[in-house]
């Protein structure tokens, strides 16, 4: 199959985070290669006009359900309630896709690390242990967790799934799920053939670039901040709930006059052209982590906290540095031995162009997307 028909489901018609920021590329990737790409959404968006303009049609769940249109393949990119999925199995059959851009299939509070002391967890979903542990929270807070998820979780290990990740594959595999039926479909990271870099300076230029919630751990980057010897600035770009403590931790450091906190940004790639290295502090297991893989695009190096699906796409001293996880100094050490030595990070940056292009080009991309739509739509696997 080279081209053909595809939904996308989801849940924010707009741009909201990692998960929207895949689909959209992905959908101008298959656009542009002779595929039709739909979208369905339940909620609005951040740049709604923009984001729509990636998609042939966008349509409410229920003109999905309600309509007759044909697809090759349907992609869901976030679990809708049980209800909604059964009636979209129905719809679909084998053609409808789970695609796991996060923890919540098996874990109530989606956070996949513990309340008290916010601990990765590496276990597989168990009704009476993760029931206890999502209730480890203010009573207030527990309508947000999710409900029916072990009921979820048995609709879905019947499904074929993709993953962006072989950490993702793990998790899948670990909580029941058939390993011949888990797909890898990497996200599609376009490298600028040229690149436009500031002019070096006497400080290094550090950037975060993502959602300001406490899985992303830009608390640990501000301590991490504070232990780095050599003269630094940093620009915070993105936005969330923790925006407010963010920028009162950096007072209580003694190191606000030094970071910019800019708030949400329409082109955050922009911001490549004027920073030495990009921070990547999460606490979570992030299932892959597409800022930091685009960093390297433009030539970036990256230090990260190794979690979840980061090595995916940076080699320890190679595109960057793996630090160990929640680990400040070691953090620290490493933004201070890219400030001191600026050939290294050019070096770097150009390792990881590399690396991206080898990984992440339009072609793997298309070639996975392929092999997975005449997977479920092929004779053999309907009985």
């Amino acid at each position: 199959m080279t081209n053909g028909r595809i939904l996308y489901c989801g849940e924010s018609t707009g741009f909201a985070g990692g998960i929207e920021r895949f689909a959209y590329k992905t959908a101008l990737c298959l656009r542009q290669n002779g595929w039709q790409v739909d979208w369905c959404g339940q909620q609005a968006g951040r740049s709604e006009s923009l984001f729509r303009n990636g998609f042939d049609k966008v349509q409410t769940v229920e003109e999905v359900l309600e309509g007759d249109t044909f697809y090759d393949l349907a992609v869901l990119h976030k679990i809708p309630s049980l209800p909604v999925l059964k009636r979209l199995r129905e719809r679909f059959g084998e053609k409808l896709v789970f695609l796991a851009h996060d923890h919540d299939l098996y874990c109530p509070r989606s956070y996949y690390y513990t309340p008290f002391g916010r601990t990765n967890c590496h276990r597989a979903c168990s009704p009476l242990r993760c029931w206890l542990c999502s209730r480890l929270i203010s009573p207030r807070r527990w309508g947000g967790l999710r409900q029916n998820y072990m009921a979820l979780l048995r609709e879905l290990r019947g499904h074929h799934a993709a993953v962006l990740s072989a950490f993702m594959k793990h998790n899948l595999l670990l909580n029941g799920f058939r390993e011949e039926r888990i797909h890898s479909l990497p996200p599609v990271i376009e490298v600028p053939e040229s690149i436009n870099r500031a002019g070096e300076s006497k400080v290094l230029r550090i950037l975060y670039l993502g959602q300001l919630i406490r899985g992303k751990g830009v608390d640990l980057m501000l301590q991490a901040l504070r232990l780095v010897s050599r003269p630094w600035q940093a620009t915070i770009v993105g936005d969330g709930n923790d925006k407010p403590m963010l920028e009162t931790l950096a007072v209580a450091l003694g190191i606000a006059d030094r970071i910019q906190f800019t708030g949400w940004l329409d082109d955050p790639e922009s911001c490549f052209t004027d920073c030495d290295v990009v921070v990547f502090p999460s606490r979570w297991q992030e299932p892959f982590g597409l800022s930091g893989a685009e960093a390297l695009a433009h030539g970036v190096p990256v230090v990260a906290f190794d979690t979840g699906g980061v090595r995916e796409w940076l080699d320890d001293g190679h595109g960057g540095f793996v630090v160990p996880e929640k680990d400040l100094q070691a953090m620290a050490d490493k933004l201070d031995t890219l400030a001191s030595d600026s050939a290294l990070r050019r070096e770097m940056g150009e390792n990881g162009r590399r690396l991206i292009r080898e990984r992440f080009a339009p072609e793997c991309f298309l070639t996975a997307i392929n092999r997975l739509a005449e997977a479920v739509n092929s004779p053999e696997d309907k009985r």
